[in-house]
């Protein structure tokens, strides 16, 4: 079927090659694009004539000679065979006939493409279909007639693969356009990048992620595999890849644990300021945080930093942060911050002061720590608090 879209697209692209007043009609006979945005909706005879007679062409000699028809040349549009719409070429025959042959043949082209394009996305979306089925159903449902389905997509999911799932993220306030399709290249381009390494290497869209199905399956070659595809997309583009891998299940018929367990460790690099690479056998309380409930983390944040300002907290975690990941160093820390020593020891001491727990406490330093990590997983809902 030829769409609304499409046809005005072709009229768009033809005359901006060709001042010539096109039509392009539906199989219906209904002029559904045309340089006479007037004509849009009327019915056209002669592309009836054209469509029900299987006609390769049709001359109007003068207006009117053929319902809704100005003078002109009508052609057939065919795609695989099939007559799908007609064009239209307004004008006197003599002064059109060899620019309407070209832009038969250019409409034809788009119309290829566009259908080329279109079951590239129809194969794609079957294929993506499956392979969520297999990654998020149950084992049960893994059966002989299941297998040899994937086998006639190209898919042979019995052999051993690991889990990765991969996002981007760039540093910016909002999500504008731009950012969108530097993401969308950026996800084209790790798609490939998986691929090259291995054809049987699998991957399907799972809402903002890629999730990977990679041969790899030792955790220093699933490792490799990881870092290099970190490298390729973050030299090429300006985003940063955090990749989370699962933790190895011994039968494929079991991949949705895999699954799980890799989306965790995703959602442990995404709360990291590299994004980077987590196994999920690395994760320590990132395992079970997901389970809590944000609002139960924000009471949580607000029992530690009671009297305390979202700009107070924003700049105190800022500051905790730094300070832990420095493992306490007061120099190394001061440093990082732009700020003197003394002036970070009194920061602290007066942290210290106003929630009663001393951020340098080995006993207190794991309440701050759940609090920082509990916040950079909510930041963007704690702007509203």
């Amino acid at each position: 079927m030829l769409s609304i879209q499409i046809a005005a697209n072709i009229v768009k692209e033809v005359n901006s090659v060709i001042p010539l007043k096109i039509n392009i009609m539906n199989e219906k006979g209904i002029i559904i694009a045309s340089s006479d945005p007037l004509r849009i909706g009327s019915f056209h005879e002669g592309a009836m004539r054209i469509i029900e007679n299987q006609i390769d062409e049709i001359t109007v000699h003068y207006d009117g000679e053929f319902d809704g028809a100005l003078q002109g040349i009508n052609y057939p549009l065919k795609l695989q065979g099939y007559i799908i719409g007609v064009l239209g070429i307004t004008g006197k025959y003599e002064e059109i006939v060899k620019s309407a042959l070209i832009i038969k043949r250019m409409t034809e082209l788009v119309l290829e493409n566009t259908y080329s394009v279109e079951q590239k996305q129809l194969q794609e979306d079957v294929c993506n279909r499956y392979l969520s089925e297999w990654l998020n159903g149950e084992a049960k449902n893994i059966t002989t007639d299941f297998i040899k389905r994937g086998k006639s997509l190209g898919f042979d999911i019995t052999i051993p693969r690991r889990i990765l799932v991969c996002s981007f993220y760039i540093p910016s306030n909002s999500q504008n356009l731009q950012t969108m399709q530097i993401i969308e290249q950026a996800e084209k381009y790790l798609k490939k990048s998986v691929s090259n390494l291995d054809p049987l290497n699998l991957y399907y869209k799972a809402g903002s992620s890629l999730v990977c199905a990679v041969t790899a399956i030792s955790d220093a070659n699933v490792e490799t595999l990881a870092i290099e595809l970190k490298k390729q997309v973050e030299e090429k583009f300006p985003v940063y890849l955090a990749i989370g891998i699962d933790s190895k299940v011994d039968n494929f018929e079991f991949i949705q644990t895999a699954l799980i367990r890799a989306q965790k460790a995703n959602n442990a690099c995404m709360r990291t300021h590299k994004r980077d690479i987590r196994f999920y056998d690395d994760l320590n309380m990132e395992v079970f945080t997901d389970e809590i409930s944000e609002l139960t983390k924000q009471e949580f944040i607000h029992r530690i930093f009671k009297g305390f300002s979202n700009d107070e907290i924003r700049h105190s975690m800022v500051l905790l942060e730094t300070f832990y990941d420095l493992e306490g160093s007061i120099n190394q820390a001061s440093e990082r911050l732009f700020i003197h020593k003394n002036t970070l020891q009194n920061k602290l001491k007066r942290i210290a002061e106003r929630t009663g727990y001393d951020p340098r406490s080995i006993r207190h330093s794991s309440l701050f720590y759940i609090a920082i990590y509990f916040y950079r997983d909510i930041y963007d809902s704690m702007q509203n608090l």
